[in-house]
């Protein structure tokens, strides 16, 4: 296996939803790509962003891996209730991040301890630092993002009511370590070209 440096890709780790949830997302991206063009989300496996692309500092994998392995062994199942659409400058998805209205207890404690052992491996260039890091997190399944112009997200969400959108709750126990390759430059359009690769996946078992 060619070994590609790891300053030049990126890596994230994602909630991996079940199959019939996958199933009818992977449907509005393919119908999305068809009638609109939207190629972005579809570039990427269906799933929830527990910790966002990063640039991980010189040397191997193995520590950080460990220390997610330390993560994923205590974490127990939970479950991820659907509230609506989330909606903002960058795109389209899916609301996971609540129960009830409130946050999920679960998915944020998830998120910090993720956070807290990955931060020591992110490199102080890293272009996403700000986006991922400076803002409230909020738990969703992207629909569309990056390449949908304002203009069209009234049309993209009138299109979507006749989509299979799910609703119904999923446990959450699937969690994927993911290394993302770009032809194009990190801070531009590296939407276009990304590509991807499954470094470890963590099953969660009920105790």
């Amino acid at each position: 296996m060619t070994i590609v440096e790891y300053t030049e890709s990126r890596f994230a780790v994602y909630l991996v939803p079940p199959y019939r949830i996958a199933r009818s997302v992977a449907e509005v991206h393919s119908m999305l790509r068809k009638q609109f063009g939207f190629v972005a989300a579809d570039r990427f496996q269906v799933h929830v962003t527990i910790k966002g692309f990063f640039k991980k500092t010189p040397g191997p994998l193995e520590p950080l891996i460990e220390r997610l392995d330390t993560v994923f062994a205590t974490q127990r199942p939970f479950i991820v209730h659907f509230d609506g659409f989330r909606i903002d400058q960058v795109g389209i998805g899916l609301d996971v991040s609540r129960i009830a209205g409130k946050p999920n207890p679960e998915m944020m404690a998830l998120r910090e301890a993720v956070v807290d052992v990955v931060r020591p491996f992110i490199a102080p260039d890293c272009e996403f630092i700000a986006e991922d890091l400076g803002a409230p997190f909020q738990a969703h399944i992207t629909l569309a993002f990056r390449d949908i112009p304002l203009s069209l997200y009234d049309a993209v969400l009138d299109f979507l009511q006749e989509a299979p959108l799910p609703t119904e709750p999923f446990t959450a126990d699937t969690f994927h370590f993911l290394q993302f390759f770009s032809q194009n430059d990190w801070g531009g359009a590296w939407e276009q070209t990304l590509s991807w690769r499954l470094l470890k996946s963590w099953q969660l078992q009920t105790r």
